[in-house]
């Protein structure tokens, strides 16, 4: 009897045991599925960046001076002194037309000048001696012939009175005796008026017609010029639209010059980063074959270009770069003062109900948490309200991850 009760003892407690073990089993694996369940992610900790931040914005670059170049004036070209690719100076003659006819018309020109000079000096002088002379021979003639025709007709009337000629013998000699007086009178006037010398009038006319002349003159000259093709400034030929013994005008490019020693890059900046950039400012700029140079912010658009919804700003390049091209991409770096201000990823905040949020990291435990973002610099937001420095926050992923939620943070 007491042998049966030992051995049902026995089994019961082999039987406690065995449910036990199932029971630790099974917590096990609930513990082990709950470590599997909670998310790792990683983490950002919100701290004033130590050597500040930049801005980075793609741009394409241009050179500063860019020009078409063409003639003043039609004709047909002459030739052509340079090539694609010659390096030029300021004021270097790279083309002309044919000058035959403006050549002809400045000679032409300074004849007129001169001619017109020499009749003004005349008139300044006054009459010479032998003019004076000529004159008063003229003027003894015409008193002698006024003389004569006044005898003949005195004696004419005699004649007539006594029936000796007729009424239109006399009236002839009348006529012949008035315009020799007239003549006798408008000689003796002209001499009176060389022995005076030169007036006001005819001088004044004298230097109006020197000073016409030279104004045809300058004229003509500037045709000629407008005829010949100078470089504006020092550059390289980037190419040529015509070629020799081809008609060309006004507005018809012959040769694209370009001043490769300074470069434009120009940049559409967006209102959520324009307050940064300032005039003067330096900027590196950086090409995608990995060169840089440093330039300025030279201009930056009071107001916003409506079409682009964006401010335009100019960088200059000062330094000479071989290698670049016109067109080239290349990204603008600009230095941002941070004031000690907090920043956090771009990928960090969220949008909702326009309104910003992070996720934060509270005890590995999610929390969302409503943010106030100011400018974006580079690939971070600026952050006004709602974080303070050393808080944790996720750093991606927002999408997989929900307030409330534990979490593990990478490499705890």
């Amino acid at each position: 009897m007491k042998k049966w009760i030992g051995l049902t003892l026995v089994a019961l407690l082999l039987t406690g045991c065995g449910k036990l073990s199932e029971s630790v089993q099974s917590l096990k694996r609930l513990e082990e599925e709950t470590v599997i369940k909670v998310k790792t992610v990683n983490a950002y900790t919100v701290e004033p960046p130590q050597d500040g931040l930049t801005q980075e914005i793609s741009g394409v670059i241009s050179p500063l001076k860019e020009l078409s170049l063409s003639f003043a004036r039609s004709g047909k070209i002459a030739q052509i002194f340079v090539q694609k690719g010659s390096e030029v100076k300021a004021g270097q003659t790279l083309a002309s037309l044919d000058m035959s006819v403006f050549q002809q018309e400045v000679s032409a020109a300074q004849g007129q000048v001169a001619s017109a000079s020499v009749r003004r000096a005349k008139t300044l002088q006054g009459p010479e001696q032998h003019e004076l002379e000529t004159q008063r021979l003229q003027v003894e003639k015409a008193k002698q012939n006024a003389a004569k025709a006044a005898e003949e007709h005195a004696q004419a009337q005699l004649l007539y009175a006594n029936g000796a000629i007729a009424k239109d013998e006399l009236d002839r000699l009348a006529l012949a005796d008035r315009q020799a007086a007239i003549a006798f009178q408008e000689q003796q006037i002209r001499y009176d008026e060389l022995k005076k010398g030169a007036d006001k009038l005819e001088i004044e006319a004298a230097n109006a017609e020197v000073q016409q002349a030279n104004v045809q003159l300058t004229r003509a000259r500037q045709e000629a010029a407008d005829a010949v093709l100078k470089a504006p400034f020092n550059g390289v030929v980037a190419s040529i639209a015509q070629t020799e013994s081809e008609q060309t005008g006004p507005g018809s490019e012959v040769i694209r010059l370009v001043d490769t020693s300074q470069w434009l890059v120009k940049l559409q900046v967006d209102s959520g980063q324009i307050g940064s950039w300032q005039k003067g400012k330096m900027v590196v700029v950086k090409a995608a074959d990995g060169t840089e140079a440093e330039g300025v912010v030279s201009f930056v658009a009071p107001v916003m270009d409506t079409a682009t919804g964006t401010y335009p700003v100019e960088v200059t390049v000062r330094e000479k770069a071989d290698h670049w091209r016109g067109g080239m991409a290349v990204t603008c770096v600009y230095q941002v003062k941070t004031n000690n201000s907090l920043f956090v990823p771009v990928t960090s905040v969220g949008v909702a109900e326009e309104s910003y949020y992070v996720m934060k990291i509270v005890e590995n435990t999610i929390k969302k948490q409503p943010v106030k973002v100011g400018n974006l610099y580079g690939t971070h937001y600026e952050v006004l309200e709602g974080l303070q420095q050393g808080d944790q926050i996720v750093s991606s992923g927002l999408s997989y991850v929900v307030d409330g939620e534990a979490v593990k943070v990478e490499d705890e």
